[in-house]
């Protein structure tokens, strides 16, 4: 069932960090899909020095379907590759409190279709801003299936991309991923692009620039 804005700014203002149990604190995660279970599937960063922690967030009311952070985050991070934000309502701990996530750099995502012949193996969405080598995630939509052969929050690479269409592969510059049927025939893609640390850093979130979008709902 597909929500107006109103519905979805309601739903996102109850992730506020005002209301219990919502999204008080981010963290940082590494390559790994980190699942959508009540705990982080992948491997959250740690060490450094300065140390590594989760920051408290604080979001402004939502509006037009989307909140955003009000306060830039700074975290200090060792060195490693990072491609995901964590969403917490604890300051540490990985039990019963991971709320979601969104990919570092996400900006560019849109929906996709499948041509019901599944002869071309090819994701149509119109001027979908993806290059070859870029890596990507796919969800489904309002409840339903992903095409068979996609798996709902592996990190792909784009392959073979026209500029109304894409591919995607699990290697880079690899095959593209065999669609075997179109089950429910569209999907939500998300661009991920890695910060990757040779040593220590710290990785920064602009003000406004993490946004839970609600567009999917």
């Amino acid at each position: 069932m597909p929500f107006n804005d109103l519905g979805k700014n309601k739903m996102l203002d109850g992730l506020d960090e005002s209301v219990s149990g919502a999204i008080t604190h981010v963290g940082v995660g590494n390559l790994t899909d980190p699942g959508t279970g009540a705990n982080y599937a992948g491997t959250e960063a740690t060490g450094g020095s300065p140390a590594y922690a989760r920051q408290a967030v604080t979001w402004g009311a939502a509006a037009s379907g989307q909140k955003s952070n009000t306060g830039a985050l700074t975290f200090d991070v060792a060195s490693g590759t990072y491609a995901f934000l964590l969403f917490f309502n604890a300051s540490s701990g990985n039990t019963n409190n991971f709320l979601g996530y969104a990919p570092i750099n996400g900006s560019v995502k849109g929906f996709f279709s499948v041509d019901t012949t599944v002869a071309n193996d090819a994701l149509f969405s119109v001027a979908h801003g993806l290059s070859d080598g870029d890596r990507v995630q796919l969800f489904n939509v309002f409840s339903e299936t992903l095409p068979t052969g996609l798996t709902e929050g592996t990190v792909y690479f784009v392959v073979n991309s026209t500029s109304n269409s894409f591919k995607v592969s699990t290697t880079s510059g690899g095959s593209p991923v065999d669609i075997t049927a179109v089950a429910g025939g569209e999907g939500f893609f998300q661009k991920v692009i890695p910060e990757v640390f040779a040593s220590q850093g710290q990785l920064t979130v602009a003000v406004g620039a993490l946004v839970l979008d609600g567009t999917g709902i």
